[in-house]
């Protein structure tokens, strides 16, 4: 997985996200709401309540503290915006504690 901030303004930051087939993202959740835009490949988002496919061209709004988790079915790129000072938390599953990630 590759994730490197593309730009960042006073509001809002843009990340973009690279992952390979048979990649996964483990759980995580986002201090601010998340917009993904899908610009490449399939992967499919798992909710505690739902699983969502995303698609090449599609978007999906992810609320703060929403915890999830992707898994790719096709090679995947995509970006996500979050607020200026939006961090991902990594949920560690023994100790659900959460870990920053740098962005």
């Amino acid at each position: 997985m590759e994730m490197k901030e593309i730009y960042h303004c006073n509001k809002y930051k843009v990340l973009n996200v690279t992952l390979h087939v048979g990649e996964r993202m483990p759980l995580h959740e986002a201090t601010s709401d998340a917009f993904i835009i899908c610009r490449k490949g399939k992967g499919v988002v798992t909710f505690s309540d739902r699983a969502v496919e995303v698609h090449q061209g599609e978007n999906l709004l992810i609320k703060a503290h929403e915890q999830h988790k992707l898994e790719i079915l096709e090679d995947f790129s995509s970006n996500i915006i979050l607020e200026n000072d939006g961090e991902i938390h990594f949920i560690k599953q023994d100790a659900k504690k959460l870990e920053p990630v740098a962005a």
